[in-house]
């Protein structure tokens, strides 16, 4: 039977997975539905189960030494979760970032495995050469635009507190990668930059054209990161997420460290304007969500 002429076939609509469900959570209304990818966790975690060796790349300093509280919770646990798997894995930020990446590690009992990125894409380059990992991973890391600057969500220039660490990401020969984001300028987006310019001027302008073989949207990037968590842990068929008591110990020791809440600004254990209490309640929703239904084939 073909199609009736001058109407177009309809468009499958999306199938969410419960961990989707919890991912696509938008409380800062960014419009992530518009760029959301459904069954992104899981192919990330499908990616990275049996990987060898991993750098996580994360660090997102919104103004001088102000250090996000997202990103580094998410890289440590996603760390820990994938070290438990067999894992070699080590965390590259910059001079700013690295106290935070080794308080959350620290939180989790983790081993500090921080490499410290001067700034300079030389330095970026030849540390991927040097670490040669089998998967890269960026969680709320800045990538930059078509401009080659970097944006925040406000849309202001970042470019002096971060070092270009997304041009690991854009080597032809780089290993498997995946990138976890949640408002469009951080290494991945580019993977949905046509999906992000239907949403104004703004979300145009931030948009990163770093792309990446597996692309996580979620509401906050530590929660991508945590479903990526659930998804391994569904595969693996053991428990791999930190618990909510862990959670709120893994964000204030960040702020302890100096981290900031980049929406708000302050010193202060939230994350993007939410308290620590609804990031505790999406690690136990992400804990039952990785218990239940059937993973895809």
């Amino acid at each position: 039977m073909t199609a009736s002429r001058g109407r177009s076939p309809a468009r499958a609509r999306p199938t969410y997975d419960l961990i989707d469900q919890i991912l696509a959570l938008d409380p800062g209304r960014r419009g992530i539905a518009t760029f959301f990818r459904p069954g992104g966790a899981l192919a990330a975690a499908q990616a990275l189960r049996r990987a060898r060796r991993v750098l996580v790349v994360t660090g997102f300093v919104v103004k001088r030494d102000t250090p996000e509280t997202d990103g580094p919770p998410g890289a440590a646990v996603l760390g820990r979760a994938l070290r438990s798997l067999g894992a070699r894995v080590r965390y590259v930020t910059d001079h700013v970032s690295a106290p935070i990446v080794g308080a959350a590690l620290a939180a989790l009992g983790e081993p500090p495995e921080i490499l410290v990125c001067p700034d300079g894409e030389d330095a970026a380059r030849a540390l991927l050469a040097a670490e040669s990992p089998t998967h890269l991973v960026a969680i709320e890391r800045p990538g930059r635009n078509r401009a080659g600057d970097y944006l925040s969500m406000r849309g202001e220039s970042v470019a002096a507190w971060n070092a270009p660490l997304d041009a690991m990401f854009m080597e032809p020969s780089r290993p498997t990668t995946i990138g976890i984001g949640d408002g469009g300028n951080e290494i991945g987006m580019g993977a949905a930059r046509a999906d992000l310019r239907r949403l104004g001027p703004l979300a145009t302008r931030i948009a990163s054209v770093v792309g990446v073989d597996h692309l996580v949207v979620a509401g906050v990037s530590n929660w991508g990161g945590y479903g990526v968590v659930a998804a391994l842990s569904r595969l693996a068929e053991r428990d791999l997420l930190h618990t909510p008591a862990l959670e709120r110990h893994l964000v204030e020791a960040c702020v302890a460290a100096g981290a900031s809440d980049g929406v708000t600004r302050r010193r202060e254990a939230t994350v993007d304007g939410l308290p620590i209490e609804a990031h505790a309640a999406v690690v136990e929703l992400l804990r039952w969500a990785a218990r239940s239904g059937i993973i895809p084939t």
